[in-house]
């Protein structure tokens, strides 16, 4: 059963990246860290407004959980606290799972993937967004939006397609490209 209108988003005001249809019903989103930016000299801070329209609009378009998948130390001291604190304040369950940037998931990540994906997949059947976020919002992310396509029975290669063609930066490396094939 499909999602009835799309979601919308508001790529300026928001680190969300897309939001994919699934098979199952529901939407799976990519997101870039919450509020993240980088200031001129480069150096990253939370941008707490971003943040909130960020978590807003997820919720808005029915996401009730969010994958974090960065490593803390990726992002700006207290970055973790403040998701949370966020995200419980609009009843998103934040869940923390980290795989190592431009890299696929380790045995600690795949231990728990089957009961996360279980959850995932009845949140996609009961119409709702699931929402997976990294730094920048498309190696890791993407790469875990494919993993969940293919739980919602498309192969790898359909699955790892229609991640890019929402958000053309998505599955960064070969690695993650060969991992998410090995996975069918």
């Amino acid at each position: 059963m499909q999602a009835a209108l799309p979601p919308t988003f508001d790529r300026d005001a928001t680190s969300i990246r897309t939001m994919i249809p699934t098979k199952r019903g529901g939407y799976i989103s990519t997101a870039g860290f919450p509020g993240l930016r980088l200031r001129a000299e480069g150096t990253p801070y939370i941008d707490r407004e971003r943040l909130h329209e960020t978590l807003v609009t997820l919720r808005n378009t029915g996401a009730r959980r969010l994958l974090v998948l960065p490593e803390e130390a990726e992002l700006p001291d207290g970055a973790f606290a403040l998701v949370r604190a966020a995200a419980a304040s609009l009843a998103i369950d934040v869940q923390f799972a980290a795989i190592a940037d431009y890299s696929v998931p380790e045995a600690a990540f795949m231990a728990g993937w089957p009961q996360r994906k279980a959850a995932f997949l009845a949140a996609l059947v009961a119409g709702e967004t699931v929402a997976l976020c990294c730094r920048h919002g498309a190696g890791r992310s993407g790469m875990i939006a494919a993993l969940l396509l293919m739980g919602c029975g498309l192969p790898a290669s359909e699955a790892i397609g229609l991640v890019r063609n929402h958000f053309d930066e998505s599955i960064e490396t070969q690695e993650q490209e060969d991992w998410l094939n090995g996975q069918n």
